[in-house]
């Protein structure tokens, strides 16, 4: 064993003393870089994306809501059928077309019982979670689907019994075609939206 002279020792612990300090500056110096990646790594994350919201499409006092079982064969059957007759026109235009073209047509809905859609009527305490979803608003992102719609649903909006909006809507290809807003609806649906609609109406 090698004896160290008490000034050899003494100069041994000063080392490493030295090292210790160094190491504990060090060891200091890194966390609050490491702090400040992470600081700055949450900032990023924390910066999402927020929507601006502008008019509601619809001042109402009721909804009523349409809806129909109908797969999709018998809808392509029922295009290929030569000489349809008025009723089955009406409910292929409903279902695959613009109709209606606008606010004044209104005619199609007295038959829309006769043509298979069932009516329930949206409870008031609804209509919140609907004006979020009816409004002008910029989106994150904006998904259009390349697939050919089926209106299966189609909400009627009133104010003093009167229809002042339509709204067809095609949950499977996320589309719609509304009537009676003067509002911008090209981000309806966006950012979550169809499925939040589709729950509402499931629940209502």
């Amino acid at each position: 064993m090698i004896k160290l002279r008490w000034k050899d020792y003494t100069t041994l612990e000063l080392r490493y003393l030295l090292l210790a300090i160094i190491s504990f500056f060090l060891g200091c110096k890194n966390p609050k870089h490491s702090s400040i990646n992470r600081q700055q790594s949450n900032t990023s994350v924390e910066k999402k994306f927020i929507p601006k919201y502008g008019k509601v499409y619809f001042d109402y006092d009721a909804i009523d809501h349409y809806h129909i079982n109908m797969d999709e064969n018998s809808i392509m059957a029922l295009d290929t059928i030569p000489n349809r007759s008025k009723k089955d026109q009406l409910k292929l235009d409903i279902l695959i077309n613009k109709t209606p073209k606008d606010i004044n047509d209104t005619q199609f809905i007295k038959s829309l019982d006769k043509l298979g859609f069932k009516q329930t009527v949206i409870r008031s305490h609804n209509f919140k979670k609907i004006n979020e979803i009816f409004i002008e608003k910029t989106v994150s992102e904006n998904i259009e689907y390349a697939c050919i719609p089926i209106y299966r649903d189609i909400l009627i909006f009133k104010r003093q019994k009167k229809v002042i909006g339509i709204a067809k809507i095609c949950f499977e290809c996320n589309q719609k075609h509304i009537v009676g807003t003067n509002a911008n609806t090209e981000n309806f649906g966006q950012d979550g939206d169809y499925p939040k609609l589709l729950q509402i109406l499931n629940t209502n």
